[in-house]
């Protein structure tokens, strides 16, 4: 519980409680006021009631801003004498002052000592019955008292279940809030990461291809206009191609070719671009062609993209060979040059790409080279 200030002018709902039942307390007395009761002895009820509930509200908070000692028994064991005094006093009327105190004991003790302090509230209740009326007014009120008694533990220890379960549905609710935040960003930055790839994968292709029809244009300008023109053609081609692939991914995040047609006859129109720069090309299909889910297909095209852009920039090949093999549940795809290979098979930003792209469809990228014998990327994907 949050100690609450201790001068504060608003009363929480259980101070408010409290202050009602002792009005309630009092008016049961009042209306029990016979004919020989003098004034001395209201105003004593009186002003021992508002001590008492000037120091259930103030006192108790007070002590709940220090930690449990013996300050809170000394208070506890004052307050009882005040209630008991104030039912002598009223000759039993005002039994329902101590009622409150089994409140208190749960807000300041642990559960067992709340439950001997109850007790001794009870006894506290009955005593001056017995004092005044003898053993047949405890026998006959007893039992009500101690009811009453249960009765304020009980919704007592509920309402502060409540209480409790409010504040751990807050900070569950926080939580939620944190972990959404999260989650917003990881996706954020999950969505920057596939756009980079999709510009990357996408524009690198097409500018890579654009370059090598320009440069082939420029060789061939003097001895033959007629291919160079073509070439120039080709290249302002796929610049328009490169425009609506950024377009569309800055749009959608995703430049997807694939969507309107098979996947053998995308990987088709790949190797035109890159044979109209002079490499050679052959596309060999094994298996029964089928419809892959997009996802599968989109990431079969970037690899493709992504390891011809390859050959045309670093392999120096004069051949590039593709196999598609359509099996059971996955579909491979196995991309050779020969080229001039390399030591290890270290791969760019394009290549991290499309390993990431795999492994989030739960498939496999390999990359194998050696000098002289050109690099053989092989890609699986299920499907």
């Amino acid at each position: 519980m949050n100690p609450i200030p201790i001068f504060q002018k608003k009363l929480t709902g259980s101070e408010m409680a409290f202050a009602v039942l002792m009005l309630a307390s009092f008016v049961v007395y009042a209306a029990g006021w016979g004919p020989g009761l003098r004034a001395a002895e209201i105003m004593r009820v009186i002003l021992l009631s508002l001590i008492y509930l000037a120091i259930g509200i103030y006192g108790e908070r007070l002590l709940l801003e220090y930690p449990p000692g013996p300050l809170r028994i000394v208070y506890f064991l004052f307050q009882l004498a005040l209630g008991g005094a104030i039912i002598y006093f009223t000759r039993g009327l005002a039994w329902l002052v101590l009622l409150p105190m089994a409140s208190t004991a749960l807000e300041l003790f642990s559960r067992p000592a709340a439950l001997g302090m109850t007790a001794l509230i009870w006894v506290v209740q009955i005593a001056p019955l017995y004092w005044l009326f003898g053993m047949a007014a405890v026998w006959s009120n007893g039992p009500i008292l101690l009811a009453a008694l249960v009765f304020v533990l009980a919704f007592t220890q509920l309402t502060r279940r409540e209480q409790q379960a409010r504040l751990e549905l807050a900070e569950a609710h926080e939580q939620l809030r944190e972990y959404a935040a999260r989650v917003e960003e990881l996706a954020m930055t999950r969505e920057r990461n596939r756009l980079a790839r999709e510009i990357h994968d996408g524009l690198g292709h097409y500018l890579t291809a654009i370059n090598v029809q320009i440069r082939a244009a420029q060789a061939r300008l003097d001895q033959d206009p007629e291919l160079s023109r073509e070439a120039l053609s080709k290249a302002q081609q796929m610049t328009q191609e490169a425009l609506a692939d950024v377009r569309s991914s800055i749009s959608a995040l995703r430049a997807d070719p694939t969507s309107s047609r098979p996947l053998e006859e995308t990987i088709r129109l790949l190797l035109a671009d890159v044979r109209a720069t002079g490499l050679q090309t052959r596309l060999t299909v094994n298996g029964e062609p089928r419809s892959l889910p997009q996802e599968v297909e989109f990431a079969c095209f970037r690899m493709v993209q992504e390891g011809l852009t390859n050959v045309c920039k670093h392999a120096q090949a004069k051949r590039v060979d593709l196999h598609l093999e359509f099996l059971e549940d996955s579909v491979r795809i196995r991309l050779q040059d020969d080229g001039k290979g390399a030591d290890s098979p270290a791969g760019g930003f394009g290549l991290l790409g499309l390993r990431e792209r795999c492994e989030m469809l739960g498939g496999s990228l390999n990359i194998a080279t050696r000098p002289g014998e050109g690099f053989m990327l092989t890609m699986e994907v299920p499907g």
